[in-house]
This record gives structure tokens, sequence and C-alpha cells, in this order.
């Protein structure tokens, strides 16, 4: 989908202005922070985006990948299925997701931010937003891994993250580890709660919607990582 008339026809030189025109669309931003930690078809990026038409979303993925944001892949190497994953240049765009949550967190006391749900890409984006990558060291290292799903939609494959928090850093990614002290398996939007909203880890592991399983303390010292980062924003 292509703009009729850009900010730059309209005789604005500003790049931030440039910059809207390439991501500024409703769709745009949350397509890149669905891609952020890998590669995804269209019919799994559709399910996750409530509310996207599938020609929406086609539209938006065409216009990304002109504009150098994302590139179509294969995932496979037998049956092969065509997906998208973000460019390098894609990726650098995780710093705008991080300071526009940041902005809006800073101004919530005006215009709450919604806590209806996350996805799994969601929660990840905003854990590293509030403690970025390799930002803390320990001399007590802590593994955990997170097999998380959403629950709005039941279609889409779990996702799987790790982190590894040792004397190098704090390190959240994709992906997993030989050997983890405690793996979270759940709703994303739960444990989105209990990590940066406060929620009790008892009532959602009494609810079923997650399940830990190995050291409960050390999950709950990262816990306390991110809630206090979250405390000193607010």
């Amino acid at each position: 989908m292509t703009l009729n008339l850009t900010y730059g026809d309209l005789g604005d030189a500003c790049a931030a202005a440039h910059a809207l025109d390439l991501i500024g669309d409703r769709w745009s931003l949350i397509v890149v922070r669905e891609l952020m930690f890998g590669p995804r078809t269209s019919p799994d990026l559709r399910s996750s985006l409530i509310g996207v038409g599938p020609e929406e979303l086609n539209d938006r993925l065409l216009f990304l990948e002109r504009a150098g944001v994302v590139v179509e892949t294969e995932l496979g190497y037998l049956t092969k299925t065509t997906a998208y994953a973000l460019t390098d240049w894609g990726r650098e765009l995780e710093a705008v997701l991080s300071a526009l949550s940041l902005w809006a967190l800073e101004g919530s006391a005006h215009f709450p931010v919604p806590s209806t749900g996350m996805t799994p890409s969601g929660v990840m984006v905003a854990m590293r937003t509030m403690v970025p990558p390799r930002s803390l060291t320990t001399q007590d290292p802590v593994r955990v891994r997170w097999n998380l799903t959403d629950a709005r939609c039941p279609d889409v494959a779990p996702q799987q993250f790790r982190l590894d928090w040792t004397e190098f850093g704090f390190d959240l990614d994709v992906g997993d580890l030989p050997r983890v002290d405690v793996a979270v398996t759940g709703d994303s939007t739960t444990w989105a709660g209990v990590a940066l909203l406060e929620q009790p880890l008892d009532e959602a592991l009494a609810k079923g919607d997650l399940q830990i399983d190995g050291d409960r303390t050390a999950l709950e010292r990262v816990i306390r990582v991110f809630l206090d980062a979250m405390a000193a924003v607010g």
C-alpha cells in the first residue's frame, strides 16, 4: 500500500516526517514488533495481529519490503514456506519501539497504557525495553526459558525465548540454552502481568495460566528486576 501524497510531496524534508511515511501506518510498527525475534509467515502474523485483515496485512508487508524494512525469506528445508524477516535496518527499529513505549509509560497518568493483552513477541520487546540486553551483570547466574502462547490466538505456535544473566550481562533473546534454572510455560498476557504489572505469580499458577519447572526463587529474582525497572519509569 503506497501513500498517494507523502510529507516530501507536501514540501516537508524533515527526516522524521520521511520516517513516518515509511513506518507511520497503523500496523507497520506492530508488524515490526512481531518480527523482532525472527521470521514469521503471513498467516502467523495475521493470527497474532488481532484486527488486521489479510489484504491489509499483505499490502503492508509489500510496502515494508519495498521500503527495505522487511525481506521475504523461506522456512524449512524440505517443504519450504514463505515468510518475512526484518532486514538489519528493520531490526534497528527496536530502539524506536522502546523509545515510544517509555514515552507512553511516562505519560500514562494522562492517557493510561492498556493492559488487555500482549503477544509473546510484544511482551519480550517490552521486557528488553525495561531492561536492555547486556545492561545488568551478576555473580550469581540465572538462566530462564519461556515457552509462550497467546491465549487469544490458539492456532499460533508457541514462541521460545531465553534469558542468560551472568557476569557478562542480562541477555534476553529468542532461542534456548543447554541448561536452564527454571522454565516458564503459558500465556503471554499473564506473564506480562506478572513481570511488568505486579500481578501475583501464585494466582497465575493457581489458574493454570502459567506453569514453572525449576527454581522458583531464581524466577522471582528475575521478576523483581523487571518490576523495579517499571517502578523507576513510573
